[in-house]
């Protein structure tokens, strides 16, 4: 495993220890008298709570119950979908682990969030139509967002498929040889030969 891959797994198990450690010292403080303890409430749209997580078995069912929910709301995506569907939510979910991410995750967490708001700036004003945005867009931008792998998101995506058992979607992507094409033949079109007499 490169050191690069190894960081980012390290990174991803000190977010899930950060969250027994939190919710440890949370639990450990004084409640000072009536109604100033409060229930935690859960949107399980949108933000991750860690209900009473005292250990990093418990942290690590916290984010499973996460990538659960993440999971199901992909799965009611309508057919036909624009891929913006997906990449905000991904976002939302990435956003939420970031919530109770230790310093030494930011970079990771942060750069699984850049990409996917880079690609919804990128694309979403095109209505994510790839030949829209090589005719009208930020071509350069879009090909590095959707041809080479996002920064930082494999290595936990590895390591929820395997403690969660949940394959969580990869990032939007194009072939880089059907990109070329395409470009190509929306720059550069083949001339038309004349027709005959």
């Amino acid at each position: 495993m490169r050191w690069a891959n190894l960081r980012g797994a390290l990174a991803f198990v000190a977010i899930l220890a950060a969250i027994a450690l939190s919710w440890r010292s949370i639990e450990s403080r004084p409640v000072d008298g009536p109604g100033a303890a409060v229930s935690p409430t859960i949107d399980s749209s949108t933000t991750l709570v860690a209900a009473s997580t005292t250990t990093p078995m418990q942290a690590v069912e916290t984010t499973c119950v996460r990538a659960a929910t993440f999971d199901a709301e992909v799965a009611l995506i309508p057919n036909g979908s624009t891929p913006g569907t997906l990449a905000q939510l991904a976002l939302l979910f990435w956003t939420d682990l970031r919530v109770i991410a230790p310093e030494e995750a930011e970079i990771e967490v942060a750069a699984v969030i850049s990409y996917y708001q880079s690609y919804l700036d990128t694309a979403g004003p095109f209505d994510f139509d790839t030949e829209r945005i090589i005719l009208e867009g930020d071509k350069e931008k879009f090909e590095q967002l959707v041809t080479r792998p996002a920064p930082g998101l494999q290595e936990p995506r590895d390591l929820i498929a395997t403690w969660c058992q949940i394959e969580l979607p990869d990032q939007p992507s194009i072939d880089p040889e059907e990109f070329d094409e395409l470009e190509d033949s929306l720059l550069d079109p083949p001339d038309e030969e004349p027709s005959g007499p």
